[in-house]
């Protein structure tokens, strides 16, 4: 087969371009029988897969997005003699001249709308009904979205298959003190500390968790300061603005944007890693912190308890105290902690980008074998 892959996501940051950059690097690596065509929609990441056949197709605002992915991408899909697309990120061309094969990691954007911006509301109101029906495969993150997938849009069961993300190699392997000495300087860390790494965002429950803390540190129950790792996403000024009234800017770290190198260092000095997300479709941060053996606290809601399975602490993501009470429950029991650390690398060493490659491979091969 002549297999392309929309790529666009490449451009963003956050789990759509973890998704990418995993899946194709891993399909790359496994797959000697077919070819590759990926469509970036800038210039900057040409040579990113020199396994491929790279091609631009400009256009990265909601209109110009809709034009390159609506005309722009199926004439290049025919120009190109392209067997099978594949559209990583929940939206599809309403024609094409091959089959496509679509991820939709969630309905998020959808079933929560206020947790988007207008634009991206309308955006994904149009595109995602379209990727949903028009699609010849659906592949999704989790099996939570795999049903309410099949829930909303009436899909036949044999259209839609969960498959579980991975995590990057690098988080499992052996790492320099030296390396790790000079990026928590970079970003002004301390020893130790509580850790969330994710977008800040409404629906990213930051304002539980710093309530949390709150209580914690007002009953002088925590030592430690807590870490956010991630940019601002939208509507973040009323965290900023509780966190002024509570008095704990001294208590927490923004360190904004990580690169992927980075990252594992600073997994690595979190007591607790905390991720009380109200709604996801699958959840990589929790799936890297027990890749990297920190103890991991989640919410008991959506996708979240099928990353973790056992190897977790879950709770109601809106229960402040269950929060509080799950965090000195680790912090005050080092049987506990380690218990949950080495749980932890068991439970991510069931998750691999190859594992998701293969499995994605095989829907391709069916897809084409039904034409």
């Amino acid at each position: 087969m002549r297999i392309a892959i929309d790529a666009s996501t490449i451009s963003t940051q956050g789990g759509p371009r973890t998704y990418v950059l995993g899946l194709v690097d891993a399909l790359l690596r496994i797959d000697r029988d077919n070819e590759y065509v990926v469509f970036y929609n800038d210039s900057d990441h040409l040579g990113r897969f020199p396994a491929a056949k790279e091609i631009v197709l400009p256009g990265k605002n909601p209109l110009a997005r809709l034009w390159r992915e609506h005309v722009l991408l199926p004439h290049a899909c025919t120009r190109e003699a392209v067997d099978l697309l594949h559209c990583p990120k929940s939206a599809i061309p309403y024609h094409a001249s091959c089959p496509v094969v679509v991820t939709l990691h969630d309905l998020i954007p959808l079933k929560h709308p206020e947790t988007e911006k207008f634009a991206a509301r309308m955006y994904w109101r149009l595109q995602i009904p379209i990727a949903a029906r028009r699609s010849s495969f659906i592949i999704t993150d989790s099996e939570h979205a795999r049903q309410e997938i099949r829930d909303d849009f009436g899909c036949l069961p044999e259209k839609v298959k969960a498959i579980m993300l991975g995590f990057d190699p690098h988080m499992t392997q052996q790492r320099s003190s030296a390396d790790g000495e000079r990026v928590c300087r970079t970003y002004g860390l301390p020893a130790e500390y509580l850790l969330y790494v994710g977008t800040i965002q409404p629906r990213k429950n930051l304002d539980t968790l710093i309530e949390a803390f709150y209580r914690l540190k007002k009953n002088a129950a925590l030592a430690d300061k807590l870490v956010i790792v991630g940019r601002k996403g939208w509507l973040y000024e009323k965290l900023f603005a509780r966190i002024k009234e509570l008095h704990l800017d001294s208590e927490i770290i923004f360190t904004g944007f990580v690169p992927d190198a980075d990252l594992p260092f600073i997994y690595d000095r979190a007591r607790v890693f905390l991720y009380l997300s109200l709604f996801e479709g699958f959840g990589l941060p929790p799936l890297e912190a027990m890749a990297c053996g920190v103890p991991v606290i989640t919410s008991n809601a959506t996708s979240l308890p099928e990353v973790v399975g056992d190897a977790g602490i879950t709770v109601s993501p809106t229960d402040i105290d269950g929060v509080s009470a799950a965090i000195m429950r680790i912090l005050s029991n080092p049987v506990l902690a380690e218990h949950l650390r080495e749980a932890g690398r068991a439970r991510a060493a069931l998750f691999s980008w190859e594992t998701a490659a293969r499995e994605t491979l095989a829907v391709y091969t069916q897809v084409r074998g039904k034409q």
